[in-house]
């Protein structure tokens, strides 16, 4: 889905986009820190991070709905929600994966974000789902946050629960070997401004 671009005069009530560009590994590598340790000492493993999707390029299979469906806008830095033209927590973003990604070895799911001034939204909802319309939802609070200040949250996969607002999956368990789609979400409850940019979201072994 290809989102529409702020104007000119949008741009100028955002002044958080200048400070949000962060220095980020390509989509799908994998960003490995060098592990130092002193002579005969055994360094221990280097963690691995890779891209689930960078929000500084353009995402292909991404999707919006809600409040946030024609409210969401592709920046040098990252996709902003324009809450000044009516998104508010009742809305999503999200994108369907091909090839399908396994987190069946992943401890931690990262999302880099930033608030603007305008942000009445107080948490986000960070969404995976499988193959088989399972998904499991972690909340984000983001109302504690310095607007214009971009901030990486980090939730445990042992953390995210069971989404069953539908009734029809009670007692079923995600196939975290086959996420087929990953959600950014409001809280679903705010009807106020959104104003958040989302920069990158990535896991961590």
């Amino acid at each position: 889905m290809h989102f529409p671009r702020f104007s000119p005069r949008h741009l100028r009530c955002l002044p958080f986009l200048a400070g949000l560009v962060l220095l980020l590994p390509s989509r799908g590598r994998a960003e490995e820190p060098a592990a130092h340790a002193a002579p005969g000492v055994t360094a221990a493993p280097a963690e691995t991070v890779r891209m689930i999707a960078d929000f500084r390029t353009s995402l292909p299979n991404t999707f919006s709905s809600g409040s946030w469906q024609g409210k969401v806008a592709t920046t040098p830095s990252g996709c902003v929600v324009q809450g000044n033209k009516g998104a508010d927590g009742k809305g999503e973003l999200g994108e369907n994966l091909q090839p399908l990604l396994d987190l069946s070895a992943v401890k931690f799911v990262e999302v880099a974000l930033g608030t603007g001034p305008k942000n009445e939204v107080p948490a986000i909802t960070l969404a995976l789902s499988d193959t088989d319309g399972v998904q499991y939802t972690a909340p984000i609070r983001v109302d504690q946050i310095v607007p214009g200040q971009p901030v990486w949250f980090r939730v445990r996969l042992a953390d995210f629960k069971l989404n069953d607002w539908k009734g029809d999956k009670t007692g079923k368990n995600i196939n975290w070997a086959k996420i087929s789609q990953w959600h950014l979400q409001g809280d679903w409850r705010t009807e106020a401004p959104c104003h958040i940019m989302f920069i990158a979201l990535r896991t961590r072994q």
